[in-house]
């Protein structure tokens, strides 16, 4: 019993020293898997930039314009400060044209306008006595119809009735003469003046009968159709003196519209002339400091715009960066892109003052990545400053530090600990014999140092961080 009880004794000090071994620090090339809250921090190193930044140069386009003034660069600009004075030389020539013609063509509208004011007061009264002399035509027809044809028949009726009348006396009196003709007790001569009386109311009556039926088939018809003929003719007179009319209105309207169209643009042009005048004298809309553009002179060398410069519309002379807002842009590895989100804290230090301990907020994450030059990628973030100081200039260092989302009670190793193949990711954990074995983990969020470990190992095992072969 004795030696199996010295076995057994031996065996549990081995144990107790492999166990007192195992639970001390870690070893050589091993890491004791721990557990509590995971802090990603992203550093990157980006460049101060103003968060607005206006640009200011000549605006009409298609013209050299020589730089009469330019405000000092380096300088604090106050908005609504001048900036820049071009030479207003070429639009100030065409504002003499376009006054010139302006007042050429104010006369020429104007006397447009009178033309055709004389014209309608003429039109008017000539228009007005052609209505007049119709409805007179009018008028004398339907009185001649209604009244006097009508009137002048009934005297025609009442002649030849008076006619025929005195006719029938006359042929009596003669035939009450002829017995006492016969027993002579009237002269033949007062016979032959009875009988001549008759013969005259005959001849009277025929004429009688013959202005009548003259008067009412030829006289009247023929007084209408020519009052008729004379009234279509006034209608038809009055009708084209009134679209002669319409027409010559028209004409001189087109004329004042045409001459106002033209002074109009005249004006427009002028108005143009002068707002490309006030366009050469540019002034700040929101404070900034000033930074003269870049250009190439003739020998190739780069250098600042100056006065007695000539630029083309559309080309920037001075940019205002606003300096009360600064922002830092940098690049953050494709890796670590997952640990970012918009409104996470960041420090700043700046290389220029390093004394100054600054703080911003992340803005903006770019949503497209770009290729660097050892092929990895990496996307655009830029990181709001919550100081301020107009000392700081734009293209300054600064070196930023944006602390992630944590991730409490997270189990966590080294990323060196990590290892994968075509089955997944594993890591090499070390028994308190010495020995190591491979197990499969599930790996979560990693930062720069640790990786998170969701699934395969519990905090206090080891983990070898480099396998030998």
């Amino acid at each position: 019993m004795r030696p199996a009880l010295l076995v057994f004794a031996a065996g549990l000090l081995l144990l107790l020293g492999l166990f007192l071994l195992g639970t001390r620090g870690e070893r050589p090339g091993e890491f004791v898997v721990r557990q509590g809250t995971l802090e990603p921090t992203v550093p990157l190193v980006g460049t101060l930039a103003p968060a607005r930044s206006d640009s200011y140069g000549a605006i009409v386009p298609g013209v050299e314009l020589k730089i009469l003034w330019l405000v000092e660069e380096g300088s604090l600009v106050a908005s609504g400060d001048r900036l820049l004075q071009l030479d207003p030389a070429p639009f100030q020539k065409e504002l003499e044209v376009a006054r010139a013609r302006a007042r050429e063509l104010d006369t020429e509208a104007e006397q447009a306008r009178l033309a055709l004011a004389a014209l309608r007061l003429k039109s008017t009264g000539e228009v007005q006595e052609a209505r007049l002399s119709t409805e007179n035509s009018e008028r004398d027809l339907s009185a001649f119809v209604n009244t006097g044809a009508p009137l002048t028949a009934r005297e025609s009726e009442h002649d030849l009735a008076q006619r025929e009348r005195a006719l029938e006396e006359a042929q009596e009196k003669l035939a009450g003469l002829e017995p006492f003709v016969e027993k002579g007790f009237i002269s033949q001569e007062e016979y032959r003046g009875a009988r001549s009386r008759r013969d005259q109311a005959v001849a009277d009556l025929q004429l009688a009968r013959a202005r009548h039926a003259a008067l009412v088939q030829q006289t009247n018809p023929d007084r209408i159709r020519r009052k008729l003929d004379e009234t279509a003719k006034d209608k038809a007179q009055l009708a084209l003196l009134r679209e002669r009319t319409r027409v010559s209105v028209a004409q001189a309207e087109a004329a004042v519209r045409l001459s106002t169209i033209r002074l109009e643009e005249a004006t427009r042009q002028m108005a143009e002339a002068e707002k490309k005048i006030a366009w050469c004298t540019v002034t700040a809309r929101a404070p900034g400091l000033a930074v003269h553009s870049d250009v190439f002179d003739r020998t190739g060398e780069r250098r600042k715009l100056r006065i007695g410069d000539s630029v083309w519309g559309g080309t920037t002379v001075v940019t205002l960066p606003d300096l009360t807002r600064m922002v830092v842009h940098g690049r953050v590895p494709e890796s670590e892109i997952h640990h970012l989100a918009a409104g996470e804290r960041a420090s700043v230090e700046l290389d220029a003052f390093p004394e100054r301990r600054l703080t911003g907020v992340l803005r903006y994450i770019g949503s497209v990545g770009a290729s660097e030059k050892n092929e990895s990628r990496s996307f655009p973030v830029t990181i709001s400053l919550d100081q301020n100081d107009l000392r700081f200039r734009p293209g300054m260092v600064a070196r930023c530090s944006i602390r992630g989302a944590a991730v409490p009670d997270s189990v966590f190793i080294p990323i060196e600990a990590v290892h994968s193949d075509d089955r997944g990711s594993f890591a090499w954990v070390a028994s308190p014999f010495g020995s190591t074995r491979a197990r499969r983990i599930i790996v979560g969020k990693t930062t720069r140092t640790f990786a998170q470990v969701r699934e395969g190992l519990r905090a206090g095992e080891r983990v070898r961080i480099a396998q030998a072969e």
